[in-house]
């Protein structure tokens, strides 16, 4: 877990820990923006009209926009004589559901940030397989009619697992000329259920795009219109030019975010 301080929550004050799912299709993605609706706005909107004051929150990880969360995780700091958890998820809920909802809500320790607290980070992202689109998963899935080989898209998802420069599967922050690319992948795995492919991964953290941009090889892959040796040549080529573009992004869900034992009790995907 990292090591960089906390703040405690302000005298009269607790430290909140929420669990949310949302569609993100009608977001400009998680992080407040100006002049767009976020995911983070909306909250923070109407956790500050339930508890009357300024609530900023900290989220385990800054969805892009149009991408889906089902185990996303949420910190915050509420007055304790106004927190009442059971209260605040019916109220929170009414004004936001159904495009955000609070799934769990509970105190936690003094030093717990959902981002700063979180030790890994799990996606899935789903491609509907068929030669007909579906209207009904449509927006949570990415269709591709052409036949995919699931052998070979696995092994090129083993290939990325531990740790690699994702510098080729991220679009570049130039708000952060140093920001480094290197990830840990602790998990991959695609499977197949009927028309549906899903794709699930693990790390400890994700650069901008990197699973989406890997979905994008890895289906091309699986198309056969590249050999499997293209992921080792796009790691280390370092060069955003060596991949195809990101799959889009209504097929990806934050599924869970994974804490330290005594801090892990959000609800998990199912």
């Amino acid at each position: 877990m990292s090591t960089r301080y906390v703040a405690p929550p302000g005298e009269g004050h607790v430290r909140v820990r929420a669990t949310i799912a949302y569609h993100g299709l009608p977001f400009r993605g998680f992080a407040i923006n100006p002049g767009v609706r976020t995911v983070q706005g909306v909250l923070e909107e109407a956790l500050a009209t339930v508890l009357r004051q300024p609530v900023p929150v900290a989220c385990a990880g800054r969805t892009d926009r149009g991408v889906h969360a089902r185990g996303q995780v949420i910190s915050f700091d509420a007055p304790a004589a106004m927190f009442e958890p059971h209260a605040l998820t019916r109220a929170v809920n009414r004004m936001l559901r159904p495009d955000v909802v609070i799934r769990d809500v509970a105190v936690a320790s003094d030093g717990f940030d959902a981002r700063i607290s979180c030790l890994a980070r799990s996606y899935r992202y789903r491609i509907l397989n068929a030669p007909s689109a579906d209207p009904l998963v449509a927006d949570l899935s990415w269709h591709v009619p052409d036949p995919l080989n699931l052998a070979v898209m696995q092994q090129a998802a083993d290939a990325v697992v531990g740790q690699h420069q994702f510098r080729s599967f991220s679009k570049q922050n130039r708000s952060k000329p140093g920001e480094t690319f290197i990830r840990n992948v602790l998990h991959t795995e695609w499977t197949k259920r009927g028309d549906l492919v899903e794709f699930a991964i693990s790390a400890n953290s994700f650069t901008h795009q990197m699973v989406r941009s890997l979905v994008g090889l890895f289906v091309d892959i699986g198309r056969g219109r590249r050999e499997l040796d293209s992921v080792g040549f796009a790691l280390a080529a370092a060069d955003r030019a060596s991949v195809p573009s990101p799959a889009p992004p209504h097929g990806l869900v934050l599924t869970r975010a994974h804490y330290g034992p005594s801090a892990d009790n959000s609800v998990t995907e199912q």
